[in-house]
């Protein structure tokens, strides 16, 4: 299986908030804060016009996977949106997304990576403590509990 890694595209924005809305509801991990999925809704103004990106993943031309990072400050940016089609888990899309992001955040000139996931989604936590995320902290919303991880990269 060859798989496309590509910019995002707006003719993407209705399969990327599939994949986005099936990630979260595949763990219940859903925070049920609609303030909090409005990058979604503004990808090109969020990621792409300030200094960071988004990345889908195709395979047959079906968007599989995709990932985010944002500016967070001038040294560090923001992992976001990492998400793998359920049908394609399991066969090395959430770490050749992860892995492309960090080496795009490393050219823009980011020396350490933030990110939060939540303790629903295990499989996440896994992929960044396998590639030398470091928990921060944790922090409890609504019914979920955060974790905070983050990674210097370049040095």
């Amino acid at each position: 299986m060859s798989i496309l890694i590509r910019q995002y595209r707006q003719e993407d924005r209705q399969e990327a908030m599939r994949l986005h809305v099936t990630g979260l509801n595949q763990f219940g991990a859903s925070i049920g804060d609609p303030l909090l999925d409005q990058d979604m809704s503004r990808i090109e103004d969020v990621y792409l016009r300030n200094h960071g990106q988004f990345l889908v993943g195709l395979l047959n031309e079906r968007i599989v996977c995709m990932g985010a990072y944002r500016k967070y400050d001038n040294e560090t940016a923001e992992l976001k949106r990492i998400r793998v089609d359920p049908d394609f888990q399991r066969q090395g899309f959430g770490q050749l997304i992860l892995t492309t992001l960090e080496q795009s955040a490393q050219e823009q000139g980011y020396s350490r990576l933030v990110l939060d996931t939540t303790s629903r989604q295990s499989p996440a936590q896994r992929l960044f403590e396998n590639n030398g995320y470091k928990e921060t902290r944790r922090m409890r919303y609504n019914e979920l509990e955060l974790i905070f991880y983050e990674k210097r990269i370049g040095i």
